[in-house]
């Protein structure tokens, strides 16, 4: 039986910090050195085992490559973001909406170009297609900037 996927980079922290395949499977599974349910890479994000703070001086290496130290790094995603990244690319495999499209879903009702009150914030519908942005957050263009923001 065939089960489709999808790949990302990432940095597991196994002493220093390895550059990574992150494999995601449509049943849910996610390899990362070996093969887990996603509850397990839940846990490997909580425990920083899959690691997404890149420590300044911190070394780094990609297998039969090269090695690194790392100075004044930065990271785009947090644990959380990332998990939200598995989550919605399971539901992409899966044919389902993932996070962008059920917050669109739920300002749909909205005519484009319209504001109106999500949270605490203000925003303008300027496209009826899914964010890019969404993540595990609420993604919507504001009012304000025109802009995709996540909250």
């Amino acid at each position: 039986m065939r089960i489709e996927g999808t790949w990302r980079h990432v940095f597991i922290r196994n002493g220093p910090h390895f550059l990574s395949d992150l494999v995601i499977y449509a049943d849910g599974m996610v390899e990362c050195q070996d093969l887990v349910t996603l509850a397990e890479f839940e846990d490997r994000l909580v425990s920083g085992w899959v690691n997404t703070d890149l420590p300044e001086g911190a070394r780094a290496s990609v297998h039969h490559l090269g090695a690194w130290t790392f100075a004044e790094p930065s990271s785009w995603l947090t644990p959380d973001m990332l998990l939200g990244e598995v989550r919605d690319t399971i539901d992409q495999l899966n044919g389902r909406p993932d996070s962008a499209d059920r917050c669109m879903a739920v300002l749909e009702p909205s005519a484009p170009g319209r504001l109106r009150t999500t949270g605490r914030r203000c925003v303008t519908l300027t496209t009826r297609s899914p964010s890019i942005c969404g993540r595990t957050y609420s993604a919507t263009r504001t009012a304000r900037t025109g802009r995709c923001e996540c909250w």
